[in-house]
Protein backbone atom coordinates (compact mmCIF):
# COMPACT_ATOMS: atom_id res chain seq x y z
CA UNK A 1 0.00 0.00 0.00
CA UNK A 2 1.33 3.62 -1.01
CA UNK A 3 0.70 6.31 1.56
CA UNK A 4 0.83 9.59 0.33
CA UNK A 5 2.31 11.98 1.95
CA UNK A 6 3.24 15.93 1.36
CA UNK A 7 6.33 15.44 -0.43
CA UNK A 8 4.62 13.28 -3.05
CA UNK A 9 1.59 15.26 -3.01
CA UNK A 10 3.66 18.35 -4.13
CA UNK A 11 5.42 16.30 -6.82
CA UNK A 12 2.18 14.97 -8.71
CA UNK A 13 0.71 18.33 -8.43
CA UNK A 14 4.12 19.84 -9.87
CA UNK A 15 4.02 22.44 -7.17
CA UNK A 16 6.62 23.22 -4.27
CA UNK A 17 6.13 21.47 -0.45
CA UNK A 18 5.18 24.82 0.68
CA UNK A 19 2.59 25.58 -1.45
CA UNK A 20 1.06 22.88 -0.90
CA UNK A 21 1.31 23.22 2.70
CA UNK A 22 -0.01 26.70 2.71
CA UNK A 23 -2.83 25.59 0.16
CA UNK A 24 -3.47 22.69 2.62
CA UNK A 25 -3.85 25.36 5.86
CA UNK A 26 -6.00 27.79 3.98
CA UNK A 27 -3.45 29.99 3.92
CA UNK A 28 -4.64 33.59 1.35
CA UNK A 29 -1.46 34.15 0.02
CA UNK A 30 -2.36 30.69 -2.18
CA UNK A 31 -4.84 31.35 -5.10
CA UNK A 32 -8.30 30.02 -4.97
CA UNK A 33 -7.48 27.89 -8.14
CA UNK A 34 -4.49 26.49 -6.25
CA UNK A 35 -5.62 25.98 -2.96
CA UNK A 36 -9.24 24.32 -5.15
CA UNK A 37 -6.61 21.88 -7.10
CA UNK A 38 -4.68 20.78 -3.99
CA UNK A 39 -7.79 20.19 -1.76
CA UNK A 40 -9.38 17.90 -4.83
CA UNK A 41 -6.20 15.88 -5.23
CA UNK A 42 -5.69 15.64 -1.24
CA UNK A 43 -9.10 14.17 -1.20
CA UNK A 44 -9.03 11.53 -4.28
CA UNK A 45 -5.47 10.16 -2.78
CA UNK A 46 -6.55 9.79 0.66
CA UNK A 47 -4.35 12.31 1.44
CA UNK A 48 -3.76 13.12 5.41
CA UNK A 49 -1.55 15.24 7.53
CA UNK A 50 0.48 13.67 10.21
CA UNK A 51 -2.18 13.10 13.09
CA UNK A 52 0.49 14.29 15.75
CA UNK A 53 0.51 17.43 14.07
CA UNK A 54 -3.62 17.50 14.40
CA UNK A 55 -3.37 16.74 17.93
CA UNK A 56 -0.96 19.33 18.49
CA UNK A 57 -3.18 21.80 16.80
CA UNK A 58 -5.39 22.03 19.71
CA UNK A 59 -2.24 22.33 22.47
CA UNK A 60 -2.17 25.93 24.20
CA UNK A 61 0.58 26.86 25.23
CA UNK A 62 2.48 30.14 25.87
CA UNK A 63 5.10 29.02 22.86
CA UNK A 64 2.86 29.16 19.46
CA UNK A 65 -1.18 29.93 18.91
CA UNK A 66 -1.43 29.00 15.42
CA UNK A 67 -4.47 27.42 13.66
CA UNK A 68 -1.80 24.14 13.14
CA UNK A 69 0.85 23.30 15.05
CA UNK A 70 3.22 21.10 13.22
CA UNK A 71 6.48 21.44 15.59
CA UNK A 72 9.03 22.69 18.25
CA UNK A 73 11.05 25.60 16.96
CA UNK A 74 13.89 24.33 19.07
CA UNK A 75 17.35 25.91 17.94
CA UNK A 76 17.93 28.63 15.75
CA UNK A 77 21.12 30.67 13.93
CA UNK A 78 20.13 34.63 13.10
CA UNK A 79 21.91 35.19 9.37
CA UNK A 80 20.48 39.09 9.35
CA UNK A 81 23.94 40.30 10.99
CA UNK A 82 26.63 42.47 10.20
CA UNK A 83 29.93 42.21 12.03
CA UNK A 84 32.78 45.07 12.47
CA UNK A 85 35.72 45.92 14.63
CA UNK A 86 34.38 48.31 17.19
CA UNK A 87 38.08 49.92 17.48
CA UNK A 88 37.90 50.58 13.79
CA UNK A 89 34.61 52.20 13.96
CA UNK A 90 35.74 54.49 16.69
CA UNK A 91 38.75 55.40 14.97
CA UNK A 92 37.06 56.67 12.45
CA UNK A 93 34.14 58.00 13.59
CA UNK A 94 31.55 55.87 12.50
CA UNK A 95 28.49 55.38 13.97
CA UNK A 96 26.46 51.83 13.88
CA UNK A 97 23.34 52.31 11.52
CA UNK A 98 20.13 51.86 12.37
CA UNK A 99 18.42 51.68 9.16
CA UNK A 100 19.21 50.87 5.48
CA UNK A 101 19.51 54.34 4.44
CA UNK A 102 22.12 55.18 7.21
CA UNK A 103 23.87 51.62 6.28
CA UNK A 104 24.21 52.91 2.46
CA UNK A 105 25.06 56.62 3.10
CA UNK A 106 27.78 54.34 6.10
CA UNK A 107 29.49 52.59 2.92
CA UNK A 108 29.91 55.72 0.74
CA UNK A 109 31.00 57.83 3.38
CA UNK A 110 33.87 54.94 4.39
CA UNK A 111 34.62 54.89 0.19
CA UNK A 112 34.66 58.12 0.71
CA UNK A 113 37.36 58.15 3.25
CA UNK A 114 39.16 55.92 1.35
CA UNK A 115 38.58 52.67 3.77
CA UNK A 116 36.96 49.73 2.28
CA UNK A 117 33.52 49.22 3.32
CA UNK A 118 32.99 45.51 2.75
CA UNK A 119 34.26 42.29 3.21
CA UNK A 120 32.25 39.65 1.01
CA UNK A 121 33.63 36.41 0.25
CA UNK A 122 31.02 33.31 -2.37
CA UNK A 123 34.02 30.71 -1.99
CA UNK A 124 33.08 27.35 -0.44
CA UNK A 125 34.70 24.72 -2.21
CA UNK A 126 31.66 22.72 -3.72
CA UNK A 127 29.40 24.76 -2.36
CA UNK A 128 30.80 28.36 -3.76
CA UNK A 129 27.92 30.75 -3.87
CA UNK A 130 25.84 30.14 -1.18
CA UNK A 131 26.89 33.39 1.03
CA UNK A 132 25.65 35.35 -2.17
CA UNK A 133 22.01 33.22 -1.77
CA UNK A 134 21.73 34.95 2.14
CA UNK A 135 22.44 38.20 0.89
CA UNK A 136 19.98 37.73 -1.47
CA UNK A 137 17.68 36.60 0.37
CA UNK A 138 17.60 39.43 3.34
CA UNK A 139 17.30 42.49 0.35
CA UNK A 140 14.17 40.35 -0.51
CA UNK A 141 12.83 40.57 3.10
CA UNK A 142 13.90 44.11 3.31
CA UNK A 143 12.42 45.10 -0.59
CA UNK A 144 9.26 43.55 -0.54
CA UNK A 145 6.62 41.80 2.24
CA UNK A 146 7.24 38.47 3.52
CA UNK A 147 4.44 36.90 1.18
CA UNK A 148 6.50 37.89 -2.06
CA UNK A 149 9.44 36.45 -0.77
CA UNK A 150 7.48 32.86 -0.05
CA UNK A 151 6.08 33.09 -3.68
CA UNK A 152 9.89 33.27 -4.78
CA UNK A 153 10.93 30.81 -2.72
CA UNK A 154 7.92 28.47 -4.11
CA UNK A 155 8.31 29.56 -7.08
CA UNK A 156 4.97 30.70 -7.30
CA UNK A 157 6.31 34.23 -8.40
CA UNK A 158 9.19 33.37 -11.24
CA UNK A 159 12.87 33.52 -10.19
CA UNK A 160 13.08 35.83 -13.26
CA UNK A 161 10.50 37.87 -11.88
CA UNK A 162 11.51 42.01 -11.76
CA UNK A 163 11.34 42.01 -8.14
CA UNK A 164 13.88 39.25 -7.95
CA UNK A 165 16.29 41.53 -10.91
CA UNK A 166 15.97 44.36 -8.18
CA UNK A 167 17.31 42.47 -4.94
CA UNK A 168 20.07 41.01 -7.33
CA UNK A 169 21.21 44.16 -8.51
CA UNK A 170 21.06 45.65 -5.27
CA UNK A 171 23.61 43.17 -4.20
CA UNK A 172 25.71 43.76 -7.62
CA UNK A 173 25.57 47.80 -6.46
CA UNK A 174 27.72 46.67 -3.10
CA UNK A 175 29.44 43.17 -3.98
CA UNK A 176 30.28 44.74 -8.10
CA UNK A 177 32.26 47.70 -6.84
CA UNK A 178 35.72 47.90 -6.54
CA UNK A 179 35.69 50.67 -4.02
CA UNK A 180 32.70 48.88 -2.11
CA UNK A 181 34.65 45.37 -1.61
CA UNK A 182 37.84 44.15 -0.20
CA UNK A 183 40.29 42.86 -3.31
CA UNK A 184 38.02 44.54 -5.45
CA UNK A 185 34.63 42.98 -7.52
CA UNK A 186 36.94 40.38 -8.82
CA UNK A 187 37.85 38.81 -5.57
CA UNK A 188 33.87 38.23 -4.28
CA UNK A 189 33.56 34.87 -6.45
CA UNK A 190 37.31 33.69 -5.49
CA UNK A 191 37.78 34.45 -1.84
CA UNK A 192 36.62 31.47 0.42
CA UNK A 193 33.87 32.71 3.18
CA UNK A 194 36.07 31.71 6.23
CA UNK A 195 38.75 33.83 4.80
CA UNK A 196 36.61 36.87 4.01
CA UNK A 197 36.21 38.85 7.70
CA UNK A 198 39.62 38.60 8.16
CA UNK A 199 40.13 41.66 6.48
CA UNK A 200 38.39 43.16 9.41
CA UNK A 201 41.36 42.30 11.76
CA UNK A 202 44.07 43.62 9.86
CA UNK A 203 46.26 46.62 10.38
CA UNK A 204 45.48 48.84 8.79
CA UNK A 205 42.05 47.23 8.08
CA UNK A 206 41.33 45.88 5.00
CA UNK A 207 37.33 46.09 5.50
CA UNK A 208 35.13 47.66 7.66
CA UNK A 209 31.92 45.58 7.52
CA UNK A 210 30.84 41.63 6.83
CA UNK A 211 27.49 40.46 6.23
CA UNK A 212 27.18 36.97 7.70
CA UNK A 213 25.66 34.71 9.76
CA UNK A 214 26.16 34.10 13.72
CA UNK A 215 28.60 31.29 12.80
CA UNK A 216 30.75 33.27 11.50
CA UNK A 217 33.09 33.85 14.59
CA UNK A 218 34.43 30.61 14.75
CA UNK A 219 36.61 31.28 11.52
CA UNK A 220 38.19 34.52 12.89
CA UNK A 221 41.51 34.44 14.02
CA UNK A 222 42.33 33.16 17.27
CA UNK A 223 42.75 35.05 20.25
CA UNK A 224 40.12 37.83 19.44
CA UNK A 225 37.75 38.87 21.96
CA UNK A 226 33.74 39.41 21.57
CA UNK A 227 32.54 42.58 22.60
CA UNK A 228 36.08 44.13 22.01
CA UNK A 229 37.53 43.18 19.11
CA UNK A 230 34.65 42.41 17.41
CA UNK A 231 30.53 43.31 17.74
CA UNK A 232 27.43 43.25 15.15
CA UNK A 233 24.58 44.78 14.68
CA UNK A 234 21.34 43.98 12.77
CA UNK A 235 21.43 44.03 9.16
CA UNK A 236 18.71 46.62 9.10
CA UNK A 237 15.11 47.35 7.35
CA UNK A 238 14.46 50.56 5.03
CA UNK A 239 12.84 53.23 7.73
CA UNK A 240 10.93 54.28 4.55
CA UNK A 241 9.12 50.99 3.58
CA UNK A 242 6.82 49.64 6.46
CA UNK A 243 7.94 45.82 6.09
CA UNK A 244 8.83 45.95 10.10
CA UNK A 245 12.06 44.22 11.14
CA UNK A 246 12.52 40.96 8.70
CA UNK A 247 15.57 38.72 10.15
CA UNK A 248 16.43 35.89 8.26
CA UNK A 249 17.96 32.49 9.86
CA UNK A 250 17.75 28.54 10.12
CA UNK A 251 17.38 26.01 12.60
CA UNK A 252 15.91 23.08 14.01
CA UNK A 253 12.29 22.48 14.14
CA UNK A 254 11.65 18.97 15.97
CA UNK A 255 8.06 17.17 14.97
CA UNK A 256 6.83 13.97 15.99
CA UNK A 257 6.23 10.76 14.39
CA UNK A 258 3.83 9.04 16.30
CA UNK A 259 1.72 8.92 19.00
CA UNK A 260 2.86 7.22 21.95
CA UNK A 261 2.79 8.90 25.86
CA UNK A 262 6.53 8.58 26.08
CA UNK A 263 6.83 10.90 22.30
CA UNK A 264 4.21 13.11 23.56
CA UNK A 265 5.70 13.93 27.16
CA UNK A 266 9.19 14.93 25.51
CA UNK A 267 7.59 17.10 22.63
CA UNK A 268 6.30 18.99 26.34
CA UNK A 269 9.45 19.15 27.57
CA UNK A 270 10.68 20.74 24.19
CA UNK A 271 7.79 23.09 24.89
CA UNK A 272 9.40 24.02 28.26
CA UNK A 273 11.92 26.80 29.19
CA UNK A 274 14.18 24.45 30.85
CA UNK A 275 14.91 22.72 27.93
CA UNK A 276 16.47 25.56 26.38
CA UNK A 277 18.42 26.85 29.21
CA UNK A 278 20.43 23.74 29.86
CA UNK A 279 21.91 24.41 26.37
CA UNK A 280 22.06 27.87 26.66
CA UNK A 281 24.30 27.41 29.73
CA UNK A 282 27.10 25.25 27.91
CA UNK A 283 27.42 28.19 25.01
CA UNK A 284 26.81 27.88 21.33
CA UNK A 285 22.87 28.14 21.62
CA UNK A 286 20.40 30.18 20.28
CA UNK A 287 16.56 29.62 21.20
CA UNK A 288 13.43 31.35 19.56
CA UNK A 289 11.95 30.61 22.82
CA UNK A 290 10.40 34.01 24.53
CA UNK A 291 9.92 32.70 27.52
CA UNK A 292 13.80 31.78 28.41
CA UNK A 293 15.72 33.51 31.25
CA UNK A 294 18.19 34.94 29.24
CA UNK A 295 20.61 35.31 31.87
CA UNK A 296 21.38 31.78 31.51
CA UNK A 297 22.71 32.47 27.47
CA UNK A 298 27.14 31.71 28.29
CA UNK A 299 27.58 35.43 26.76
CA UNK A 300 26.54 38.92 26.09
CA UNK A 301 26.78 37.99 22.41
CA UNK A 302 23.77 35.20 22.36
CA UNK A 303 22.26 37.65 24.41
CA UNK A 304 21.95 39.85 22.08
CA UNK A 305 21.70 37.56 19.25
CA UNK A 306 18.55 36.49 21.37
CA UNK A 307 17.21 40.20 21.13
CA UNK A 308 17.49 41.11 17.57
CA UNK A 309 15.44 37.76 17.33
CA UNK A 310 13.24 38.88 19.77
CA UNK A 311 12.67 42.11 18.05
CA UNK A 312 12.44 40.70 14.49
CA UNK A 313 8.07 40.99 13.08
CA UNK A 314 9.30 38.64 10.53
CA UNK A 315 11.26 35.45 10.18
CA UNK A 316 11.84 33.49 7.00
CA UNK A 317 13.98 30.62 6.76
CA UNK A 318 16.89 30.70 4.24
CA UNK A 319 15.48 30.53 1.23
CA UNK A 320 17.91 28.37 -0.84
CA UNK A 321 17.68 25.86 1.83
CA UNK A 322 13.46 25.57 1.36
CA UNK A 323 14.27 25.55 -2.44
CA UNK A 324 14.56 22.27 -4.74
CA UNK A 325 18.01 20.64 -4.13
CA UNK A 326 19.17 21.61 -7.91
CA UNK A 327 18.05 25.10 -7.38
CA UNK A 328 18.67 26.02 -3.86
CA UNK A 329 22.24 24.35 -3.55
CA UNK A 330 22.80 24.43 -7.59
CA UNK A 331 21.64 26.77 -10.23
CA UNK A 332 20.90 29.02 -7.40
CA UNK A 333 25.13 28.97 -6.11
CA UNK A 334 26.52 28.51 -9.19
CA UNK A 335 23.97 31.43 -10.60
CA UNK A 336 25.11 34.35 -8.54
CA UNK A 337 29.00 33.25 -9.08
CA UNK A 338 28.28 34.19 -12.81
CA UNK A 339 26.97 37.46 -11.49
CA UNK A 340 29.66 38.48 -9.77
CA UNK A 341 31.65 37.29 -12.56
CA UNK A 342 30.07 39.64 -15.21
CA UNK A 343 26.76 37.71 -16.23
CA UNK A 344 23.69 40.11 -16.29
CA UNK A 345 20.72 39.70 -13.44
CA UNK A 346 18.74 38.83 -16.27
CA UNK A 347 20.78 36.13 -17.91
CA UNK A 348 21.46 34.35 -14.33
CA UNK A 349 17.72 34.84 -13.04
CA UNK A 350 16.50 33.53 -16.63
CA UNK A 351 18.81 29.72 -16.29
CA UNK A 352 17.84 29.65 -12.72
CA UNK A 353 14.04 29.60 -13.01
CA UNK A 354 14.86 27.21 -16.07
CA UNK A 355 17.20 24.98 -14.29
CA UNK A 356 13.58 24.94 -11.92
CA UNK A 357 11.28 24.02 -14.28
CA UNK A 358 13.47 21.48 -15.76
CA UNK A 359 14.21 19.64 -12.39
CA UNK A 360 17.79 19.66 -12.59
Amino acid sequence: MHIMNIIKLAKKLNLSITTVSRALGGYSDVSEVTRKRVMDFAKKHNYNPNPYASNLASHKSNAASFDKFYGVFYRVNVKSLVWYSPDNFEDNGYEVPSSMEELLALTDQMAADDNTPWCIGLGSGGATGWPATDWMEDIMLRTHSPVVYDQWVSNDMKFNDPRVLEAMDFFGSIALNDSYVNGGAKAVATTDFRDSPNGLFSSPAECMMHRQASFIPAFFPEGLEAGVDYDFFYFPAYADKDLGKPVLGGGTVLTATNMNRVTTEFMKFLMHPEAHERFMEKGGFLTPHTGVDTSKYASDTFRGLHEILQQATTFRFDGSDLMPGWVGAGSFWTGMVDYTNGKSAQEVADAIQASWEAGE
